[in-house]
């Protein structure tokens, strides 16, 4: 006899096959078709013993086959079981009984549920054909379709447990929107009961602002069948909420839909977004270049006065690119040690390196690092600010040139006092000689070596005058940074302005101490602070003895020597001394104690920027009437 037909009918092609995997068992011939016209097509003039339909099908749902599967059999009904993967309500399991259900199974399908109402279903068939009169096999089936009932109500009551459980929304609606069953987290999202919702469409959530979005979304859904999209709704409270709303089409007017509350998650993504947009604003409003670093040396952000300097504007040329990169080979020593004293210390200030842009253009840079750390203290990465400050530099490098201009021409007097002396000591030696010569035919030869010894020796003191201040007083632009002997700055300081000293007699003592290391920088400008604060000596003197009303011993003491791995020199004097409160201030620009017209208040200033420059420090001690002491500590040489 041959086996009876089963038709299996699933747009899905996985699950024919899975189905026929499955029925491989079952004493049945299986007719597969993936949709219902081709089923129509495959089953005309046989005989079902048989039909799984699946529900949700595109051109011809599992209803309407159903009912074409029965038409014209002469009152042969073929029973059918609907696959479905959701939960249906009372409206739809109707429906589908009065399509010819008998059954349903849900997706995902279990294997010995679905055998078991198969094999009650292949046992009834046989027994309407052969029509035996054994009441026990009769018992079976009956049996046999309780059972299987009984497993069907308790898949569907564990089912829809599922659902109202979850924790996020479930609803089907209809076209227009209204609720037609919902899990109880749709009434938490929302606020209102399920009484409420049912009397209520979803468009009463919608916020006039959010009536294009919405729209959107629904176009989508009705056009395609499925739609994602996060959506702002307005809560009973009257407050917008947002919600991330999935929707997949059941059938021509029933829409699942699952929707997630992500109101937090909104404002957080909100945040961060204004966060992202104020570091951003903040990052590109800096007049300095500013480079992020990762710990691992990687450039992660560059503002965009960063990318001017470098000379560029794709941002691929910096970002994702290691920082050394951008550092001169020679500087990159100089940079691993800020990177150790930045991890050590947090943050290292105003050091002054010259860097070269893209296009290996010069210029000379201030950089700061600081270590950004995380919540828990924990480092994540560096920021390195950078200043162009080869305008500044060229401008201060004039400004130590006028200033040094201005003091040649406060010790002219002097300086002309220094050249007279060996000018009068030359006009007497010739006076001398001459003399000699009208009186002797011949003159001795140890006399005129005598002479002309005297006569060289000022000469050469002339030169060496005139040579120095010729020096002194050019441009330091060009210099060449290089070892230098302190002691010899500070004579050559002393010998342009000693003789100013002695004629207003003001005892200058100077102490130095015999073997002082050498000094690293330009010699020519620490002569130019040591003459700016012996010049300051001075005029606080003339000061004193103004406030005294009569003479005192006027008296600057110069001492030099080395302290560990510093050379330490002192210029202290017994002048009029400086307020306390105008301590902190005297090294600001255009800062002066002095009568107006007396100074310009930059020669502190700028002497404070030479020996930072030399990597020192200066530093002042006074008391009023009593006299003040300048201190300079330089690094020495190879220290």
């Amino acid at each position: 006899m041959d086996q009876p037909n089963i038709l299996i009918v699933d747009d899905s092609k996985e699950m024919l096959t899975y189905m026929g995997i499955v029925l491989k068992t079952a004493k049945a011939t299986v007719i597969s078709a993936n949709s219902g016209y081709k089923a129509l097509e495959l089953i005309k003039d046989k005989e079902l013993a048989l039909a799984i339909v699946d529900v949700q099908m595109p051109e011809m749902n599992g209803y309407t086959l159903a009912l074409k599967i029965n038409e014209d059999r002469n009152g042969a009904i073929v029973p059918i079981i609907f696959l479905t993967a959701v939960y249906q309500d009372q409206v739809e399991i109707i429906k589908g009984y009065e399509s010819g259900a008998v059954d349903y199974i849900f997706k995902p399908v279990n294997r010995s549920i679905l055998l078991s109402k198969i094999n009650v279903f292949l046992e009834l068939y046989n027994q309407r054909k052969n029509r035996p009169e054994d009441l026990s096999l009769l018992k079976k089936f009956e049996d046999n379709l309780s059972r299987s009932n009984a497993e069907l109500r308790d898949s569907e009551v564990k089912f829809r447990s599922f659902i109202e459980h979850a924790p996020d929304g479930v609803f089907i609606m209809d076209k227009a929107g209204k609720y037609l069953e919902m899990n109880e987290a749709v009434s938490s999202i929302t606020g209102y009961g399920k009484e409420e919702l049912v009397e209520m469409t979803l468009h009463n959530l919608i916020p006039d602002a959010g009536k294009e979005t919405w729209s959107a979304f629904f176009r989508k859904f009705f056009n395609t069948g499925t739609a994602n999209a996060d959506l702002a709704f307005r809560h009973k409270s009257g407050k917008l909420r947002w919600c991330s709303l999935h929707g997949v089409k059941l059938s021509e007017d029933q829409y699942l839909c699952f929707c997630k509350d992500i109101t937090q998650n909104k404002a957080a993504a909100d945040a961060l977004m204004k966060s992202e947009e104020k570091y951003r604003t903040l990052l590109n409003a800096s007049p300095e270049g500013i480079i992020i670093v990762d710990m691992k040396g990687i450039i992660t952000d560059v503002s965009e006065i960063g990318f001017e300097l470098y000379g560029s504007d794709v941002p691929g040329e910096m970002i994702g690119k290691h920082i050394f990169r951008f550092v001169p080979a020679e500087l990159k020593n100089e940079f691993r040690e800020i990177y150790s004293k930045t991890v050590e210390e947090g943050l290292m200030q105003s050091i002054e390196i010259n860097l070269y842009n893209k296009n290996k253009i010069p210029f000379i840079a201030e950089i700061s690092t600081t270590l950004i750390q995380g919540k828990e203290g924990e480092s994540i990465a560096f920021m390195i600010v950078i200043h162009d400050i080869t305008h500044r530099k060229k401008m201060e490098r004039q400004m130590i040139h006028n200033d040094r201009m201005s003091t040649l021409g406060e010790m002219a007097t002097g300086i002309a006092h220094e050249i007279n002396q060996p000018l009068n000591t030359l006009s007497i030696l010739f006076d001398n000689m001459l003399l000699a010569a009208s009186k002797e035919d011949s003159l001795p030869k140890s006399y005129l070596e005598k002479k002309t010894g005297k006569i060289y020796d000022n000469i050469f003191r002339i030169k060496n005058i005139i040579d120095h201040v010729r020096v002194f007083s050019r441009s330091q632009d060009d210099t060449i940074l290089s070892l230098f002997d302190v002691k010899e700055s500070i004579s050559n300081a002393v010998s342009m302005i000693s003789e100013q000293f002695r004629h207003k007699i003001i005892e200058l003592e100077i102490v130095t101490a015999d073997a002082l290391p050498f000094a690293y920088g330009n010699t020519y400008q620490l002569e130019q602070v040591i003459l700016n604060l012996l010049i300051n000596s001075k005029d606080a003197i003339e000061e004193q003895e103004e406030w005294v009303g009569q003479p005192f011993e006027k008296k600057i003491e110069i001492n030099a020597y080395q302290l560990v791995n510093q050379i330490i020199i002192e210029i202290k004097d017994n002048g009029k001394g400086i307020e306390p409160e105008e301590i902190e201030k005297i090294v600001l620009p255009f800062y002066t104690t002095k009568e107006a017209g007396k100074g310009t208040g930059l020669g502190l200033s700028i002497s404070f920027g030479i020996i930072k420059e030399m990597k020192g420090e200066i530093s002042f001690q006074s008391e009023p009437n009593k006299g003040t002491t300048v201190t300079i500590k330089l690094p020495a040489a190879g220290k």
